[in-house]
């Protein structure tokens, strides 16, 4: 992209407080990742804010932090703007009620490391994977107990590049 994607906007709302908008509007401990106290991201309170033990790892890092201080975390990229708020429940009540140490959201089968629940079984794996310099949640994913709960593939798009930014801006252009 270029640039930090959390920053880009949609409908006067910045990716990253649009994602802590709409997922606090369901879940009552939202959480910010940030890899160091020294970065205080607009808009999102300082007590939301969990600082990376490891920084500059991206996801991971954010998860080996949030894991240390949580029985369960729930995982969702901020650059994913349509990613649905109450799947994301569904998700997290199947994986709590269910014996694994993650539950995701799949599309055909396939797990969606960064719309995840993780459970703090997975803490020794990531600290593992970690000190192996393995970042890709896909792998660690892959090598843990995980439930598949099939989700529509819109929920997750992504913007990785601009040419997903103008897509998101053209077929999201009315606020919701």
């Amino acid at each position: 992209m270029g640039r930090d994607k959390t920053q880009l906007e949609l409908h006067d709302e910045t990716l990253l407080c649009r994602a802590y908008r709409r997922f606090s509007e369901v879940f009552e401990n939202v959480l910010v990742s940030v890899a160091s106290t020294e970065t205080q991201p607009a808009g999102i309170p300082s007590e939301r804010l969990i600082c990376d033990i490891i920084p500059n790892l991206g996801p991971v890092s954010g998860l080996h932090a949030a894991l240390t201080r949580y029985e369960a975390v729930f995982l969702v990229a901020a650059d994913m703007p349509v990613a649905e708020p109450s799947l994301a429940l569904r998700i997290v009540e199947a994986g709590l009620a269910a014996e694994c140490d993650a539950a995701s959201g799949a599309i055909d089968g396939f797990a969606e490391p960064t719309f995840t629940l993780y459970k703090k079984s997975i803490l020794p794996e990531l600290a593992s994977a970690i000190e192996r310099g393995d970042y890709g949640l896909s792998r660690i994913l892959r090598r843990m107990s995980t439930k598949l709960i099939e989700i529509p593939s819109e929920t997750l798009l992504n913007v990785n590049c601009p040419e997903d930014y103008e897509i998101l801006r053209e077929k999201y252009a009315n606020p919701s």
